[in-house]
């Protein structure tokens, strides 16, 4: 089986090396080729004949797999090498590369829906969520400051609980498969995964191959609640949001920062609409089956 491996060797802190990774391929039966996902070829490299493609990285790297590939038949394999980890997370994908290539050649395919937003920028491909909102305009912040790793999780977390504590919801107006909604909003994030910006679960219900985004929304009078969530409350339990289901969303957005999967826009000079759906044609994904111990949800709180 020809495995395309396109590696981030900066993700994480200590990950696998290129040659290390070659060799716990071809010892579990693989035929590898390797590629940085900072090689400016990478799309072509995509484009070549492979049996399965493997995500080494985070989710900048999945990301950019799964909406580049132009191939969507062929089966993607996550190894998670990043900070938050958060599409491998919402998959119930973690542990290390020597457990987890092993287990590829038996692991169950799932669909995965690829996301679209369409505004002033044109269309950009997601597959984690688009936001607005306090989260959305925390998480900015924290990005324009340029911090990384485990502290641009901790510091993220914290951003959002000030700003839960001290600004004023966002009003939005939005439809839902063609269903007004509208109101002042804490938080407004519209997710294909259930798992979101600093590793918070918003939406933990959510299915990436139902054909269905999650809206996950928090008027103002869910402040208290959701601070006591996220500085009290384990990252496992429910948290207190409204969530709604539909395929197609449509934003009026003339508020502060938006986030586009990992890019961030700041607010526009006129007030223009947001459009977000799923593609068509989905990606396939496979799910290995390992035992690993339980996600430690208390790891970055604020």
């Amino acid at each position: 089986m020809r495995a395309l491996l396109l590696h981030s060797p900066s993700a994480g802190e200590g990950g696998p090396s290129k040659d290390l990774l070659l060799d716990l391929f071809r010892k579990s039966g693989f035929d590898p080729c390797y590629c940085s996902v900072k090689d400016i070829a990478i799309v072509e490299t995509l484009g070549q004949p492979h049996d399965l493609i493997v995500a080494i990285g985070g989710d900048g790297t999945v990301t950019r797999v799964l909406t580049h590939m132009p191939d969507r038949s062929i089966p993607v394999a996550i190894l998670p090498q990043g900070t938050a980890n958060n599409i491998a997370r919402s998959l119930g994908i973690s542990g290390d590369p020597e457990a987890l290539v092993p287990a590829l050649r038996d692991a169950a395919r799932r669909p995965f829906d690829i996301a679209a937003a369409t505004g002033p920028w044109g269309k950009h491909r997601f597959i984690e969520a688009v936001g607005l909102g306090l989260l959305a305009r925390g998480m900015a912040e924290i990005d324009a400051a340029d911090i990384s790793g485990q502290e641009q999780l901790v510091c993220s977390r914290r951003k959002f609980a000030r700003l839960l504590t001290e600004a004023e919801p966002e009003h939005l107006e939005m439809t839902l498969d063609g269903k007004e909604l509208a109101g002042d909003f804490l938080v407004l994030e519209i997710m294909n995964i259930s798992h979101v910006g600093p590793g918070l679960n918003l939406a933990p219900n959510a299915d990436p191959g139902d054909g269905l985004l999650d809206v996950v929304h928090a008027h103002a009078d869910r402040r208290e609640a959701l601070l006591e969530w996220l500085n009290e409350g384990d990252y496992g339990e429910e948290p207190p949001v409204d969530i709604t289901r539909a395929k197609v969303v449509e934003v009026t957005w003339a508020g502060t920062s938006l986030r586009l999967g990992d890019n961030f826009s700041p607010a526009p000079g006129a007030v223009p609409k947001l459009t977000v759906g799923l593609e068509p044609e989905q990606a396939c994904v496979l799910i290995p089956s390992i035992d690993t111990p339980s996600a430690n949800h208390e790891e970055g709180r604020p």
